[in-house]
C-alpha cells in the first residue's frame, strides 16, 4: 500500500493545531473559573483537562474526515475543521467567563449548533454540539470541584441539559428554508421559549426558591440571547473569511435580479429558460438524494452561463429559423459548442462563484462526444473518423452535483425536443439517459450510488409531467362546439 506523505503531514499538522487550540482553551477556561490568570498557577488542573478534551476534539476530527465525506463536495475538510474548532473555542471561553463571573445557567452552546449547521450541515452541527457539551462538562465540573469545592453544584449539569435541548431545536430551526430575517426572529423567539426549562430544573432538581428560579431563568435567557448574538455577528464574518456559500447566499445568487442571471436572460433567453427548467429538476432530485437543494439549483442556473458569449450558435436561442452551423464545417462548429464550457468557467471565476458551481459548469458534459457533428463529419469524410476532436475537452463529473446536472440537462433537452407520449415512454427515456452515461463511464468518478440514480430517475419522472404537461387545444374545442 502506497503511503501518502503529504496526507500524513497534513493530518499531523491539523492534529498539532487542534492540540494547541485545546491547550489555550483549557488554560483560559480554568483561569476564569479560578479567577486567577497566573499562567502556571493551576497546571495540575488544565494539563490533564487538555488531554481529556483533546481526545474529544480528535473524535470530532475523525468524524469530519471519515463520516462527513459528502460535505467535501462544497466545503473542504480544512475549512470545516477551522469553523468547528474556532466556534467551539469561542463558545467555551465565553461560557467560562459567564459561568465564573455571572451564573452557571448562561451557556452559549447553541451558537455552536447554529454556526456549524448553517455553514456546513445538520449532522455535523449535532456532532459538534455533543463534543462541545462534553468539553464544557469536563471543564466546569472538574475545575469547580478541584479549585472551588464549596461552590460545586449540579446546576451546571442542568444548564448543559437545557442548553443541549435548546441546541437541538435550534438545529431543526436553522435547517429550514428561512431567510436571514425570519431565521433571526425565529432563533430569538426559540431562545425565549426555552428559558423556562432552566427555571423548572432549578425548582424540581435543586428545590429552588422563587429567587433562584428567577435567577436561573434570567441566566438561561442571557445565554440564549448571547448565542443568537454570536451567530448573527460571526456568520457574515465566517462566510467571508472561509468563502463558504450558505443557503442564504445561494438563494440570493439564484434570484432573477442577480446581475449574471439578468445578463444571461438578456443575451440568451432560451438558455436562461432551459437552465431554469433544469434547476427545477435538479432541486427536486437533490431533495430526494439528500443533497443541498440550494446548491443543486445554483449549479443548474449557471451550468450553461458560457453560452451567452455566442448565444446564436445554440439551438434554444435560434428563433428566426437560421442556424449558423449550416455555413460552418463540423470542426469549427464543435469548437464553438465546446467553447461554452471554458467560457463558463472563466465567467464564474471572474464572478467569484463557489468551486462546486464552477465544477458543474466544467464537468456537466464530461468528455462526451458531440454526436450530431461527429456523424455530420463522417458523412463528408471517406474512411474511419476518430471522435477525439469531436469531444468536450473537460473532465468527467467528480461531484454528485456535476453528475446530477449532467443527467437533468440531457433529460430536459431530450424531453423538450420530443415530449414523451405517456409515463412509460418517459421512464424509458430517463432510464436510457442514465444507462448510457453509466456505460460511457461518465459517472465513474462521482459518489452517486445505484440507489441515488434510481431516486433521480423516479423524481424526474414525477416532476416532468407537471412542467411539460399538455394544454387544451382551444381551436379544436371551438370546432367541436
Amino acid at each position: 500500500m502506497k503511503i501518502d506523505k503529504k496526507q500524513i503531514l497534513t493530518t499531523a499538522g491539523r492534529l498539532a493545531g487542534i492540540f494547541v487550540l485545546t491547550f489555550f482553551m483549557m488554560l483560559f477556561s480554568v483561569a476564569c473559573i479560578a479567577k486567577d490568570f497566573g499562567i502556571f498557577s493551576f497546571y495540575k488542573v488544565y494539563l490533564p483537562l487538555t488531554v481529556i478534551v483533546y481526545l474529544l476534539m480528535v473524535t470530532l476530527y475523525i468524524y469530519i474526515v471519515r463520516f462527513d465525506k459528502h460535505a467535501e463536495e462544497y466545503i473542504s475538510v480544512g475549512k470545516r475543521c477551522l469553523i468547528c474548532y474556532s466556534i467551539i473555542f469561542i463558545s467555551v471561553v465565553v461560557s467560562s467567563v459567564l459561568y465564573s463571573f455571572f451564573t452557571p445557567y448562561a451557556i452559549v452552546m447553541s451558537s455552536v449548533t447554529m454556526m456549524v449547521t448553517v455553514l456546513s450541515n445538520k449532522k455535523l452541527g449535532i456532532v459538534t454540539t455533543f463534543i462541545t457539551m462534553g468539553t464544557m462538562m469536563a471543564v466546569f465540573m472538574s475545575s469547580t470541584y478541584v479549585l472551588q469545592p464549596e461552590e460545586f453544584s449540579t446546576a451546571i449539569v442542568g444548564s448543559l441539559i437545557v442548553s443541549m435541548i435548546t441546541s437541538m431545536f435550534m438545529n431543526i430551526l436553522v435547517g429550514r428554508e428561512y431567510s436571514r430575517l425570519r431565521l433571526t426572529w425565529g432563533t430569538i423567539l426559540l431562545g425565549l421559549a426555552m428559558t423556562p426549562l432552566a427555571g423548572l430544573y432549578n425548582y424540581f432538581a435543586q428545590n429552588g426558591t422563587a429567587a433562584s428560579v428567577g435567577g436561573a431563568m434570567f441566566g438561561s435567557l442571557i445565554g440564549n440571547m448571547l448565542s443568537v448574538a454570536i451567530f448573527l455577528i460571526f456568520l457574515p464574518l465566517y462566510e467571508t473569511l472561509f468563502s463558504v456559500w450558505t443557503n442564504f447566499k445561494l438563494a440570493e445568487v439564484c434570484s432573477p435580479t442577480q446581475p449574471l442571471l439578468k445578463e444571461l436572460k438578456e443575451k440568451a433567453p432560451g438558455t436562461y429558460n432551459h437552465s431554469a427548467s433544469v434547476a427545477n429538476l435538479a432541486e427536486s432530485c437533490a431533495n430526494a438524494i439528500d443533497l443541498n437543494p440550494y446548491m443543486a439549483r445554483a449549479c443548474a442556473y449557471f451550468h450553461d452561463i458560457g453560452k451567452m458569449n455566442n448565444p446564436e450558435y445554440f439551438v434554444e436561442n435560434q428563433t428566426d429559423g437560421k442556424n449558423p452551423h449550416d455555413d460552418l464545417i463540423p470542426e469549427v462548429s464543435v469548437n464553438v459548442i465546446t467553447g461554452h464550457v471554458k467560457d463558463g468557467v472563466e465567467i464564474l471565476k471572474a464572478n467569484r462563484m463557489p468551486d462546486t458551481i464552477i465544477k458543474a459548469a466544467y464537468e456537466h458534459h464530461g468528455d462526451s462526444t458531440i454526436s450530431y457533428f461527429y456523424y455530420k463529419a463522417q458523412g463528408i469524410t471517406e474512411g474511419e473518423l476518430s471522435n477525439y476532436t469531436y469531444r468536450y475537452d473537460a473532465h468527467k463529473p467528480t461531484t454528485r452535483y456535476s453528475a446530477l446536472i449532467m443527467i437533468c440537462d440531457i433529460c430536459e433537452a431530450m424531453l423538450r425536443a420530443k415530449p414523451a407520449e405517456d409515463y412509460e415512454q418517459l421512464k424509458q427515456i430517463v432510464d436510457g439517459v442514465i444507462r448510457t452515461k453509466m456505460k460511457e463511464g461518465m459517472l465513474d468518478e462521482c459518489a452517486l450510488t445505484i440507489k441515488d440514480l434510481s431516486l433521480i430517475k423516479d423524481t424526474i419522472c414525477e416532476v416532468v409531467p407537471y412542467t411539460m404537461h399538455k394544454r387544451i387545444d382551444y381551436d379544436k374545442a371551438k370546432e367541436k362546439r
